[in-house]
């Protein structure tokens, strides 16, 4: 143990070590029935003379949090808390008022002024309750105060309530002033009750003057030298916005001609490189920004844009610095499955067959196979090759995401195409290409460049809302999003133009493993699948009469009538019949009733609703499971950029045989969970597979059992494919030597963008 004589206070003072109140603090922590002189002595091991009092602080948290028990956490957290409260305001029994603190962060520069008066915040003061830090987990008390909680002069100043009432002052101030307070008090309470999960740019900026809060932009270049560069342009300009970048670049192939002839195309690697180069140039927060870039199962170059991640593959054919996911449809599955040839086509000569690539199967069909007659270039392979080819690859890097363009077009509330999705493959939105300058210099609405589409995101967290209250949160979840639609600040004025004229929000839903395992159910149990279809019905219905009282208060979006809305289209028109065949769940909600209303007020306030994100980074302020998703392990610990973050189930000290652990369930099961919710889902959601090397004979994966995650996905209608994760040794599939994605994810990390992590 190292022997400390003097210790540094936080004004700098050098005083003498006092280990009667380094015991006191213990003590005080321990109230969960914990012996905690052996952890004061683990602690001291830590640290050497002069350290800081905060050095040995933080290593008594430290020694609590490393024994990952239920009991040591919930030590690790009442520590923290009392830690946090000492450092921001001098001591619990020192919490200042709403008032003070208020214009103290305005004074400082950490929050902006907003109009609130004295009465205003002395009512709202009465309804801040610090006492629910203290009820936190660790990981979220320490995920707030490390990521989402102000700081001035690198030093934290706020507490978990303070941040909370913040966000809802902010987000209701404009709301009509004789419901402002009662709106700021509802928002506040199902925040600081974790209720609602915010995504980080709501925790990070709102109260502050940053005002970039759209947590994914996607866009499409069109085949230009000019469209490419301006995706460009905006990529790295959203990117510094906070965003996550969702991007198509539709440029020609390599080979292909270029005027007239004259010279050759280079393909599409050397422009992914130029997009690397813009998303990797700014940090958000901790790392550099993050894209997905889209390309079809037609294209000619597919066998090198498939190794693009590898790495093995050769430097010249990297580029590891972006994500990737290919496009298919139920026509490339079909060939597959019957072991048929499969035609590449460039768009440059076949621009017919790659739009109906975003249409229905026969116009798709027709297309395909005209093109296919004609004396044009193309090239075949064997289809069930290269779908092995993308599996493998898949496996190999975890990154090689898959969307069904044909799924993504069919199932939506929108009328047009929708070419690509964004970072984590939940959002399904309309873009247009950029367009020649002489082509936009007349238009009034793409003056500048072109249609980007922007989603907002926020999800309710399953099984702490009851169904008596779910309503009323599924409409203050609404409320808040499209109020940041119009107070979000937008880097370019057709940006904002769109976004109010659409209003796409993506509310999902988060927690699920936790709400199965109170429930006692499974992922893999028909009673399981029923429950999970009572739950995801009951979303969709309530988030749509969310977005109906909103129209009925402000109006429906000025461009609902691009959507179905108007004609009465409801998700349970356009889903996959096929879902119904893995429950036995009948509808329980007056869908007929809600369609009449809808229509009778033409259309709702949003074009679209449900999105489900991972939830990764947020999922430890709101001490949620992720997503839909099953808990990898009863312990993970996540990591956000510096800071570390071990996560225990929620309940795991009395669920803990309850829960199902991701690895274990049957990759058909976990389809079947995200195809039921799919089926109340206008957009998508990020749907994780899970592989577990060591249960297949030399860690090998057969390719039987890859095309059946792959042909069933497609029967059930999902839309996409997000994280291939792994867990075991190195498979004889995969490279020896660590691979990114599937280890990183392995270990809980907060890989990506910071937005679309929520």
């Amino acid at each position: 143990m190292s022997y400390i004589k003097n210790v540094v206070k936080s004004d700098g003072g050098l005083v003498d070590f006092d280990a009667d109140k380094l015991n006191h603090m213990a003590e005080w922590g321990s109230n969960v029935g914990i012996c905690w002189s052996s952890l004061v002595l683990d602690a001291m091991k830590k640290v050497t003379d002069g350290c800081t009092t905060a050095d040995i602080q933080n290593a008594l948290i430290d020694s609590c949090a490393e024994k990952s028990t239920p009991e040591h956490l919930a030590m690790a957290a009442r520590l923290f808390v009392g830690s946090l409260y000492k450092k921001v305001h001098g001591g619990f029994n020192m919490r200042p008022h709403l008032y003070d603190f208020y214009h103290d962060m305005i004074v400082k520069g950490v929050w902006e002024e907003m109009s609130y008066d004295a009465s205003d915040l002395e009512m709202l003061n009465d309804f801040v309750d610090h006492d629910k830090d203290i009820d936190y987990a660790y990981s979220t008390v320490k995920q707030i105060s490390s990521k989402y909680a102000k700081k001035f002069e690198g030093v934290v100043c706020e507490t978990p309530q303070f941040t909370f009432i913040g966000i809802a002052m902010k987000v209701m101030e404009n709301q009509p002033t004789d419901r402002r307070l009662d709106d700021v008090i509802k928002l506040y309470n199902y925040l600081s009750d974790l209720k609602i999960n915010a995504p980080t740019p709501f925790l990070a900026g709102l109260r502050t003057n940053f005002k970039g809060y759209a947590s994914c932009a996607v866009m499409k270049a069109d085949d230009t030298a000019e469209s490419l560069g301006i995706l460009v342009d905006n990529a790295y300009t959203m990117t510094i916005a906070s965003a996550g970048i969702g991007s198509t670049m539709n440029c020609r192939s390599l080979g292909d001609p270029v005027r007239g002839g004259a010279i050759t195309h280079t393909g599409k690697i050397p422009y992914y490189r130029y997009l690397e180069g813009a998303v990797k140039s700014t940090k958000q927060s901790t790392r550099g920004g993050s894209s997905t870039t889209h390309y079809t199962i037609l294209d000619p170059e597919i066998e090198d844009l498939l190794r693009l991640k590898h790495p093995t593959t050769v430097v010249d054919k990297q580029v590891r610095g972006l994500d990737y996911s290919v496009g298919v449809n139920r026509y490339f599955a079909e060939k597959a499955s019957n072991g048929q040839e499969w035609m590449l086509c460039s768009e440059f000569f076949a621009p017919e067959v790659y739009e109906a690539m975003f249409k229905g199967y026969s116009e798709f069909k027709v297309a395909y196979n005209k093109y296919l007659l004609s004396g044009k270039p193309k090239k075949m392979v064997d289809a069930k090759e290269l779908l092995l080819t993308i599996m493998k690859q898949r496996q190999d890097t975890g990154r090689v995401y898959i969307h069904w363009l044909d799924e993504m077009n069919h199932h939506t509330p929108f009328k047009e195409s929708i070419y690509s999705s964004n970072l984590c493959k939940e959002i399904h939105l309309p873009t247009k290409g950029f367009k020649k300058k002489s082509e936009r210099d007349s238009e009034v609405l793409n003056d500048l460049y072109g249609e980007i589409a922007l989603c907002f995101l926020s999800s309710i967290v399953a099984g702490r809302v009851s169904e008596t209250e779910y309503e009323d949160v599924a409409y203050y979840t609404a409320l808040m999003i499209d109020n940041v639609i119009d107070i979000m600040e937008y880097p370019f004025k057709n940006l904002e133009l769109t976004a109010k004229a659409r209003r796409s929000i993506g509310i999902g839903v988060t927690n699920l493993a936790h709400d199965l395992a109170k429930q006692g159910l499974s992922y893999s149990s028909l009673e399981g699948k029923n429950y999970m279809h009572r739950h995801a019905e009951m979303h969709s219905y309530f988030v749509h009469k969310a977005s109906l009282r909103l129209a009925k208060e402000k109006g429906v979006c000025e461009w609902i009538t691009k959507t179905k809305y108007p004609d009465g289209w409801l998700p349970i028109d356009t889903y996959n019949k096929n879902v119904d065949t893995v429950h036995t769940q009948g509808l329980r909600y007056d869908w007929e009733g809600l369609r009449k209303e809808v229509t009778v007020v033409g259309g709702l306030r949003n074009s679209v609703l449900e999105a489900s994100p991972p939830c990764e980074s947020s999922s430890l302020a709101s001490q949620t499971t992720n997503c839909i998703y099953p808990i990898r392990d009863k312990y993970v610990t996540k990591k956000s950029g510096t800071t570390k973050v071990i996560f225990g189930a929620p309940d795991v000290e009395t669920l803990e045989s309850s829960y199902e652990i991701a690895w274990d369930i049957p990759t058909r099961d976990l389809i079947d969970t995200y195809a039921i919710f799919q089926k109340f889902h206008g957009q998508g959601i990020s749907s994780d597979l899970y592989t577990d090397f060591s249960k297949f004979a030399d860690e090998k994966v057969p390719s039987s059992k890859l095309f059946d995650d792959f042909f069933y996905s497609t029967k059930m209608g999902l839309k996409a494919w997000y994280y291939q994760n792994s867990k075991g040794g190195i498979s004889k599939e995969k490279p020896q030597q660590p691979v990114e994605g599937t280890l990183l994810l392995q270990e809980g990390e907060d890989e990506g963008c910071e937005s679309c992590k929520m």
